[in-house]
């Protein structure tokens, strides 16, 4: 299949189009944090999430091909969620209403369900691709809803650094998005990964944490996390 020039280019500017304000190319390579994953499982800070310790899901968050084995780049999107209005949801009037009220909602919770908007978009996206080419795709995507190590493949995208809040972090953007992934079996030039590390000194996430979920390596103890216990 002969892939247009511009391919990528065209790509980016049609996920701007659909609400998608940052996107990263990158490799299928096996994932360079999981090691990590599996301390991380091997002390139990999972809790009760089976799900996460299965073996399927720990080859498929170690290589990515275990997915999608005609997997050639890993199309990564970001989507704010802050305001909320970009995932079509609260209306100013309605975040007033909302503010009024007593007791707090993690921002993320404020808009409609992320789960049924972005998949769509995705959907579109693949869509409009395989226009550009002329031919089906082979492809999966997810957000937030496969075993994927999604904050290794965003920061080897270029789109952030992984903070000590355990978030991906983007210069400019902030940590207020939402991740989404799209497996394809295209070849894309990769983008440079992200390598630098603007937390330095700063412990203010760890610090604020009122259970003290937030861990001093860059991942947290779930059991702790008020939104692992409220779930």
């Amino acid at each position: 299949m002969m892939l247009p020039k511009d391919l990528k280019a065209r790509i980016k500017a049609k996920s701007s189009q659909l609400g998608f304000i940052l996107a990263g190319v990158t490799t299928p390579e096996p994932t360079p944090h999981s090691a990590t994953f599996e301390n991380w499982l091997a002390q139990g800070r999972h809790g009760t999430m089976g799900y996460l310790a299965n073996d399927r899901s720990r080859a498929c968050r170690a290589n990515p091909c275990e997915i999608l084995p005609e997997c050639k780049s890993i199309l990564v999107l970001a989507t704010p969620y802050s305001p909320n209005i970009a995932l079509g949801g609260t209306s100013e009037a309605s975040a007033v209403e909302a503010e009024r009220l007593q007791g707090q909602v993690a921002s993320y919770a404020w808009g409609d369900d992320y789960h049924e908007i972005l998949p769509m978009r995705m959907k579109e996206l693949v869509q409009f691709i395989e226009e550009q080419v002329g031919g089906p795709v082979k492809n999966r995507w997810y957000t937030d809803t496969g075993p994927i190590l999604e904050r290794d493949l965003a920061q080897r995208a270029g789109i952030g650094w992984i903070g000590k809040n355990t978030c991906l972090i983007h210069p400019k953007q902030g940590s207020y998005f939402l991740l989404s992934e799209i497996f394809l079996d295209l070849d894309l030039e990769p983008d440079p990964p992200f390598v630098t590390d603007h937390c330095g000194t700063c412990r203010r996430c760890i610090e604020a944490c009122p259970t003290d979920c937030i861990l001093p390596n860059r991942t947290l103890d779930a059991t702790r996390c008020i939104s692992y216990l409220t779930i």
